[in-house]
C-alpha cells in the first residue's frame, strides 16, 4: 500500500465524495487521535482544504423551550442511547430552514449544544420525484463491491449482504423510474461563537440514513472543544456536496457541485439545567495522585505567571512560489489551492495547511520519499517506540545541518518566524537504515498487523539509491505542548541531495503581540482536581475505571477572546497527560487541556 493509499483508507473511503479535494494526511492523523475511544461513530472526516464560495444564504433559527428534540431522539437511535438521553439536557434551537440546490432541497432541521459540541440533524428532498437519493454508506457498499474484491457471505446474509442488498433495491429504483441517483453530503465546514471568528472543527462526525418517502436524514457531530465553546449564539458555515452518481457507486463526471450556506441560531435550555438530564457520572479511581510530573517554563518558575498573546491566523496560500519546492514546471492546477507539476509532484495549500508529495505518475505511484516517508511513522509503534533515534549527521549527498537549513529557510519564506520552532525530532535515512524500518514495515503486513490491498506487493527497499538518503525533520512552535496539539501544529520536512522531497506543514495560528497579563493563574493541583471533576462527568463512562496522571505540563492554546471583537489569543493552558486502563495497555497517552486563566476546559481525549 503506498503512502497516498494508506492516507485515503484513513479517510475512510469518503475522497470519491470530495474528489476536488486532496487529503491532509496529517489532518487524517488528526481523526485518528481524536477518536478517543468513544462509541462508534460512523465516518468521520476532516476538511483541510476550503474551495471558493458558490453561494451564501443566511438562514436565521428561531428557539424554543419545552419540546422533545429530533436531534437528541436521533442521535439517541442511531449513535447511542445514552448521547441522545444526555442531549436531552442541552441547549436547542430548531432551525426549520431550507435551501434548493440543483436537484434537491436541503434543511438544517435543529441543532442542539451541550458540553463543548454541536450535534445537528436536517433533511435532503429531491426535487423529482423520480430521482432516488442514496445515503453516502449505501454508496460506498456500491464501490466496496468493485473495488475490494468484495465477497459476501456464502448464504448470503448478515449485515454486509443486507447493505449491499439495500444499495441494489436503490439502483434498481432509480433505474424503474428513469431517474438520477444522486449522493448528497451536508456538513459544518466553520462555526462561530457570539460572532467571533469562525474556525474549521478538527473533526466532523457524520452519519445519514434514508427514508421511505425518498428523503435522507442526515447528522453531525462537532464536538472540538478549540472550536465549540460555550455561548449565547453560534454561527455555522454549512457546506453541501451534490453530486450524481453511477452503478458502481463512482460520481458522474462533471456533475458535483459544492454550496456553502450560513446560519444563525441562539439555543436554549430544553429542560431545567439542575434535572442534568441524560447525566451519568464516571466512576474513576486515581493512582498515583502526588506522584506526576510537573513541567512549567522557565519564566513561570520565576515570576508565576505567563502573558496573554494575540493569535494570528497563518495563511501559507497568501505567499506561495510554487518553484520554491518544484521547479519542472506547472502542468496544472486543479483547483483547491492544487498545482500538479510537470514531474508528478503535487502541491496543496490552504491557509493553516500545506503539503508537498512526489509521485512517479498521474496515478499516484509511490516516489522514492514518499516510501521512505511512509516508514518514519514506525518509530511510534509500540513495539518500536523509542528504538530509532539519530545516529549519523551526514549521508550521501546532504549533512543534518545543511538539512536543517533548507528546511529553515522554507518556514521562513512561508511566513513563520522560524526563530519560533524547535526541532523536535530529526531521523538519519540512510540505505541501512531505510532497508532495516522497511522490512519491519512489511512484516507487519504479512502478519496482518497492517491492512492492506489484496493485490499488495513489497516495496523494494534495496532499489533505493544512495542518492535518495536524507533527513526527516520535525518542527513545533517552542512555546506549545506537541502532547495534545491534535494535528494542528508541526512541520514535518523530508530533505535529501535533492532538496525538500516532502513538506507536510500545518500551523493554525501563530503568536502575535501581547495581549495582556492576567494577575493570577491556576495551579496545577487546581487543573487536576478539575480535570477529575470533568472525567467524572463524561458521557462515555459506564464501567470502573482506574486512571493515572503523567504529567501536568504548562504550555499555549489558542482559544476565543472573552471579547469577540478580539479574536483569538494564546492563553497559557495546563495540559493533564494521563492514561487509563486501555491507554496503558496500548501504551499511549491521553490528556486534557485547561485554561489556565479561567480553569475552564478547553479540550480532552474523554470528550
Amino acid at each position: 500500500m503506498t503512502l497516498h493509499e494508506e492516507q485515503e483508507r484513513v479517510q475512510q473511503a469518503v475522497s470519491h465524495s470530495l474528489s476536488q479535494v486532496r487529503e491532509d494526511p496529517w489532518l487524517a492523523q488528526r481523526v485518528l487521535a481524536d477518536a478517543k475511544g468513544e462509541e462508534p461513530v460512523k465516518r468521520k472526516i476532516s476538511l483541510a482544504l476550503v474551495l471558493g464560495i458558490v453561494g451564501i444564504l443566511a438562514l436565521i433559527g428561531t428557539a424554543y423551550a419545552l419540546f422533545s428534540s429530533q436531534v437528541a431522539e436521533f442521535f439517541g437511535r442511531h449513535w447511542n442511547q445514552e448521547l441522545g438521553a444526555r442531549l436531552q439536557g442541552g441547549k436547542i434551537a430548531q432551525i426549520g430552514e431550507s435551501v434548493t440546490v440543483d436537484d434537491v432541497i436541503i434543511s438544517l432541521d435543529e441543532i442542539v449544544y451541550r458540553d463543548r459540541g454541536l450535534y445537528g440533524v436536517g433533511t435532503v428532498r429531491p426535487v423529482r420525484e423520480e430521482d432516488v437519493l442514496f445515503p453516502m454508506e449505501t454508496a460506498e457498499w456500491l464501490i466496496t463491491a468493485q473495488e475490494e474484491d468484495f465477497h459476501l457471505e456464502e448464504d448470503h446474509s448478515g449485515p454486509a449482504a443486507e447493505a449491499y442488498d439495500a444499495a441494489m433495491a436503490m439502483v434498481n429504483k432509480a433505474k424503474a423510474s428513469g431517474g438520477k441517483m444522486l449522493s448528497v453530503q451536508s456538513m459544518p465546514l466553520k462555526i462561530g461563537v457570539d460572532d467571533g471568528t469562525m474556525l474549521m472543527p478538527g473533526t466532523i462526525g457524520f452519519y445519514d440514513i434514508d427514508n421511505e418517502d425518498g428523503s435522507v436524514t442526515y447528522s453531525f457531530e462537532a464536538s472540538d472543544g478549540f472550536v465549540v465553546n460555550e455561548g449565547t449564539t453560534y454561527q455555522v458555515l454549512m457546506e453541501s456536496v451534490v453530486q450524481q452518481i453511477q452503478e458502481n457507486g463512482y460520481p458522474v463526471e462533471g456533475t458535483q457541485r459544492r454550496y456553502e450556506w450560513t446560519i444563525s441560531c441562539t439555543p436554549v435550555f430544553m429542560t431545567s439545567q439542575d434535572s442534568e438530564t441524560g447525566h451519568s457520572a464516571f466512576h474513576v479511581t486515581f493512582q498515583n495522585e502526588d506522584s506526576y510530573e510537573v513541567v512549567t517554563p522557565q519564566a513561570y518558575r520565576e515570576t508565576g505567571g505567563m502573558p496573554l498573546y494575540q493569535a494570528v491566523e497563518t495563511d501559507f496560500t497568501r505567499e506561495l512560489h510554487p518553484e520554491w519546492f518544484n521547479e519542472t514546471g506547472i502542468k496544472e492546477r486543479t483547483g483547491g489551492d492544487e498545482i500538479v507539476f510537470s514531474d508528478h509532484a503535487i502541491l496543496a495549500a490552504s491557509p493553516e495547511a500545506l503539503f508537498y508529495d512526489e509521485y512517479l505518475d498521474d496515478q499516484y505511484t509511490e516516489s522514492p520519499s514518499g516510501a521512505i516517508v511512509r516508514l518514519v511513522w514506525i518509530r511510534d509503534w509500540d513495539n518500536h517506540r523509542g528504538e530509532f533515534r539519530l545516529e549519523k549527521t551526514a549521508l550521501s549527498g546532504i549533512t543534518l545541518e545543511e538539512a536543517k537549513r533548507q528546511a529553515e529557510s522554507m518556514i521562513t519564506r512561508l511566513g513563520l518566524d522560524s526563530n519560533r520552532y524547535q526541532l523536535e525530532f530529526a531521523l538519519d535515512m540512510s540505505l541501512e537504515r531505510i532497508q532495516a524500518m522497511g522490512a519491519i514495515y512489511e512484516q507487519a503486513i504479512v502478519d496482518g498487523e497492517l491492512l492492506t490491498d489484496d493485490d499488495w506487493t513489497p516495496y523494494n527497499y534495496a532499489a533505493i539509491p544512495s542518492g535518495e538518503e536524507g533527513f526527516y525533520l520535525e518542527y513545533r512552535p517552542e512555546q506549545i505542548d506537541s502532547t495534545n496539539t491534535g494535528g494542528r501544529y508541526g512541520l514535518q520536512f523530508y530533505v535529501n541531495s535533492r532538496g525538500i522531497v516532502f513538506a507536510h506543514l500545518r500551523n493554525q495560528f501563530t503568536m502575535g503581540n501581547l495581549a495582556e497579563t492576567p494577575e493570577n493563574l491556576i495551579t496545577h493541583e487546581e487543573a487536576v482536581e478539575r480535570f477529575k471533576k470533568e472525567i467524572r462527568q463524561s458521557r462515555y463512562g459506564k464501567d470502573e475505571h482506574i486512571v493515572s496522571v503523567l504529567r501536568a505540563v504548562l504550555t499555549y492554546e489558542p482559544v476565543r477572546a472573552a471579547a469577540a471583537e478580539n479574536g483569538m489569543v494564546f492563553v497559557p493552558a495546563w495540559t493533564i497527560v494521563y492514561q487509563d486502563q486501555q491507554a496503558a495497555r496500548h501504551d499511549y497517552e491521553c490528556y486534557a487541556l485547561f485554561n489556565a486563566v479561567d480553569g475552564t476546559l478547553i479540550d480532552a481525549s474523554f470528550q
